[in-house]
């Protein structure tokens, strides 16, 4: 199951600040040969392509790229490299509040009409206008785009967004004003023939499979996969099944002793890369009165979590257990790190400390042996997809272990569309969720924290899904998005701002050290991401699909 959000990496101007700009690659001759991959897990297909709307299919299967792209493809996991996309560059201007992109000439449609400086702005007015469009968090303009012919799109923000810029150029993706003008409700609108400017436009639709084209209009040259197929999988369990039958050729997905039952059926065709990529977190909905809105109940629920066992049992080793109540992705954001905070969480459950907190708190032990005040239990529910097994099996080991110290947690079980919906809304007390990641602490904090980015309780939210509200983490989140990236004095205190908050304010507590998935064969395509060439996020989803599809050759 590819779990992920959105993208996320510190990448400054290529023009006013030096960064390393990769050029794509061409893919290998026309071939018949398929891709099939598993976009996502225990997800319900809906007729839906909808790259605004978060309940989509396309949305849920982290596959919009296919046929929408973004300006720029960035690598989160080797900071300061992108690759110019739709656009071929941009430069920061007015203090980082001015963004001028210069955009591919020569791109169309895959319904044949041209790609314009239009349609770009377009997208990006949409998305400010209609806040529920904004699925990608970027950042709000202040007022509308505008442009300099056919190729020059300027967008304009009220203060600094330096740090923003993988969410603006690298996550928004670009629709077709032609068709997009034409829709009422951006945000929920059903679109059943998207189109857009990616390497494939789809082919046909079914509940349990779904299947893409090559576009014929690609700018990129023809991808070496003539079609990619999308088949549904109701759990983890049925995707490992396919991908060591061989009917996956890529998957994105923990898969429990995946050498065993993959890599060594055939280790010259069938790999796997776990790039650490994300914190994952237990993030709480802190709204209303109850135990959850206290943070030292919230302390003591992270005191009381077997890390190791969530590693060992939960990830199968795959996923390290969090070591510092920063949530810093560690060891690759070790600079921003505050001393005290190293090393600070334990690997193993530690009773003693949830006595302590909990009892200079308040609470005592009541005739059913959980922690109370007030006549009033500590009682909560961690929600979870039933389709994802490795969370869920996390969740039931926090649920075990923390009702052995005194602490009523139990397990809800939903299905993965209910899941994604519930966090959105806030209609949850936990979740289990993986964390943005990339090589800027701004990133996963800004998803975290910032509550102006969050909506009212039953309204969609595109980050803070728990519902935090601290002046103190807004200002440290305008800090960092507005401080030019150079000064890394500046970011370091304010990222320590933004730490020490979370290590004592607990909206969410760091589980493990994420992975992005991936399992692939190359039987039949070579070019996927390696440990050796780590040229993108390997997992197979948005906004890195084009990128890597491009990337393959023909074995």
């Amino acid at each position: 199951m590819y779990r992920k959000v959105g993208i996320a990496l510190t990448a400054l101007s290529c023009l006013t600040l030096g960064i390393s700009t990769v050029a794509i690659g061409t893919a290998s001759a026309s071939t018949s040969s398929v891709i099939t991959l598993e976009g996502n897990t225990g997800v319900t297909f809906t007729n839906n392509f909808n790259p605004f709307d978060s309940s989509s299919f396309a949305t849920q299967l982290s596959v919009r790229s296919l046929v929408n792209e973004p300006l720029f493809e960035f690598d989160t996991l080797k900071a300061n490299t992108q690759y110019p996309w739709l656009a071929t560059s941009y430069a920061w201007a007015n203090g980082g509040r001015t963004l001028t992109f210069q955009l591919r000439k020569g791109v169309t449609w895959s319904d044949g009409k041209p790609f314009t400086a239009a349609d770009v702005a377009y997208t990006f007015d949409l998305i400010n206008r209609v806040p529920a469009a904004n699925v990608w968090g970027a950042p709000t303009m202040a007022g509308n785009a505008t442009t300099r012919g056919k190729y020059t799109v300027v967008l304009h923000y009220a203060a600094p967004e330096y740090l923003n810029i993988t969410s603006i150029a690298g996550s928004v993706l670009i629709v077709p004003q032609h068709v997009w003008s034409k829709i009422a409700n951006p945000a929920t609108a059903v679109v059943t023939h998207p189109v857009g400017t990616g390497p494939y436009e789809l082919s046909s639709y079914s509940s349990t499979l779904v299947k893409y084209k090559v576009n014929p209009h690609y700018w990129g040259g023809k991808p070496a996969a003539s079609g990619v197929d999308v088949p549904a999988f109701s759990t983890n369990t049925a995707a490992a099944t396919a991908l060591a039958d061989g009917q996956l050729t890529w998957a994105g997905n923990d898969i429990a002793n995946v050498n065993q039952i993959f890599v060594n059926k055939n280790p010259r065709t069938n790999h796997t890369f776990f790039a650490p990529g994300s914190t994952v977190t237990l993030e709480f909905n802190v709204t209303g009165n109850g135990p959850l809105s206290d943070p030292a109940v919230r302390q003591a629920i992270s005191a009381g979590i077997d890390r190791t066992a969530l590693s060992v049992k939960g990830e199968t080793g795959y996923e390290k257990p969090a070591t510092s109540s920063s949530a810093l992705i560690l060891p690759n954001q070790a600079s921003y790190l505050s001393p005290k905070l190293k090393n600070d969480l334990s690997a193993h459950a530690d009773p003693a400390k949830v006595a302590s907190i909990l009892t200079a708190d308040g609470y005592v032990k009541d005739a059913n042996g959980f922690y109370a005040k007030n006549g009033k239990e500590i009682q909560f529910s961690i929600e979870d997809p039933t389709a994802y097994s490795d969370y869920y099996a996390d969740c039931q080991l926090i649920s075990n272990e923390l009702q052995a110290e005194g602490i009523d947690a139990t397990v809800d079980g939903v299905q993965a569309s209910q899941w994604y919906s519930d966090s959105a809304s806030g209609n949850f007390q936990s979740i289990i969720h993986w964390g943005n990641g990339g090589s800027s602490p701004y990133v996963q904090y800004q998803n975290w924290l910032d509550y102006t980015q969050s909506a009212p309780i039953g309204s969609s939210a595109n980050s803070d899904y728990g519902r935090y509200n601290s002046p103190v983490a807004q200002k440290a989140l305008t800090t960092l998005a507005t401080t030019n990236p150079a000064n890394k004095a500046a970011l370091i205190k304010a990222t320590q701002t933004l730490e020490n908050l979370v290590s004592t304010q607990v909206p969410v507590a760091p589980l493990l050290y994420g992975a992005d998935w991936d399992e692939y064969s190359t039987a039949h395509f070579t070019g996927f991401v390696t440990p050796q060439n780590p040229y993108a996020d390997p997992s197979p989803g948005d906004p890195q699909l084009p990128l890597i599809l491009m990337r393959l050759k023909k074995a």
